[in-house]
């Protein structure tokens, strides 16, 4: 066989097929960029925005910025049925939605959340992954923005369609759920007697490796904190879970790693805040990364049968 000196990694349907083995750095991820949708492949309502973050150029539509919040009526699990009775519609779930762009192609995608609305616990859902077919996240960052004045502070959240160098793994195609047996041995489920083989009606049933702390602190390494949600067998989402406490100081996440188990591309992704089971403790955030409609699992009073 011949030596192969370049490999191609190609997206079909959205979706890692391959990923080369002994390319160099830099031409392996020329290869990845190149298959990734066009900025031309957005619709006209999209403008440059300039750069955020240090994190390069963005295109974005319409006049607000930032992703309109969901309210702070309902906190936690309540909140899911709230939302169950008021689905969005495709322009509501693209609102405020933003492009990282490089070399004309789309290299991620993201949302700038204002930073007094996380102080307030405000929620966020139904926000989408999947204009276009885009492929599966490696990993995302969540950048703190200083604005002008105190209430104009923003936090940039972020999704990266290419790897980084050290951390290239195959991904999966859309629609392709892995099964829950992928996860490493030291995943478990998290018991919780309220409700029936522990899961939780319009989520799902949760796993983690318990010997990392429950929330993703900013200087986090690897994958710890790392949560991922099954039904009927089926691996539905990737989680992290975010301290309130952090993103008022201000606090940055220049890595959180979405591929150390295969995962297809992200539909779509909710920031539900939790009121503290104790006074003495900090609120938080989840975010809830699904492979599957928001509707699909919305509509879960108990476990589907089949997936």
């Amino acid at each position: 066989m011949k030596h192969l000196g370049l490999c191609v990694a190609i997206v079909s349907f959205g979706a890692w097929v391959g990923i080369a083995a002994e390319q160099q750095p830099g031409a392996e991820r020329s290869a990845l960029l190149r298959s990734l949708p066009r900025v031309t492949d957005l619709s006209s309502s999209y403008r440059p925005i300039g750069t955020l973050a240090g994190r390069g150029e963005f295109y974005a539509a319409g006049t607000a910025l930032h992703r309109v919040d969901d309210g702070n009526a309902h906190h936690g699990l309540p909140a899911t049925a709230a939302w169950q009775t008021k689905p969005k519609n495709k322009s509501a779930q693209t609102q405020g939605v933003v492009y990282g762009v490089e070399d004309g192609r789309i290299a991620s995608a993201g949302y700038v959340i204002r930073q007094v609305d996380l102080i307030a616990g405000k929620s966020f859902h139904g926000l989408t992954l999947r204009e276009l077919e885009f492929p599966a996240a490696h990993y995302v960052t969540i950048d703190f923005i200083k604005g002008a004045t105190e209430g104009s502070n923003q936090y940039l959240w972020l999704w990266h369609f290419l790897p980084q160098p050290d951390r290239v793994r195959p991904m999966l195609r859309a629609g392709e759920l892995p099964p829950v047996t992928s996860l490493p041995r030291t995943f478990t489920v998290l018991r919780n007697e309220a409700y029936p083989n522990d899961f939780y009606p319009r989520m799902g049933r949760h796993h983690r490796d318990f010997s990392t702390p429950p929330n993703r602190l900013p200087m986090a390494t690897d994958d710890q904190s790392l949560w991922y949600g099954e039904a009927a067998g089926k691996l539905i989402f990737i989680e992290y879970i975010f301290r309130q406490q952090d993103f008022a100081t201000g606090a940055s996440w220049s890595y959180i790693p979405l591929n150390s188990v295969p995962i297809p591309p992200i539909n779509n992704f909710h920031v539900l805040h939790y009121n503290p089971a104790k006074p003495e403790a900090p609120g938080t955030f989840t975010t809830h990364m699904y492979f599957i409609p928001e509707e699909t699992y919305l509509a879960w009073d108990k476990e589907p049968p089949v997936l």
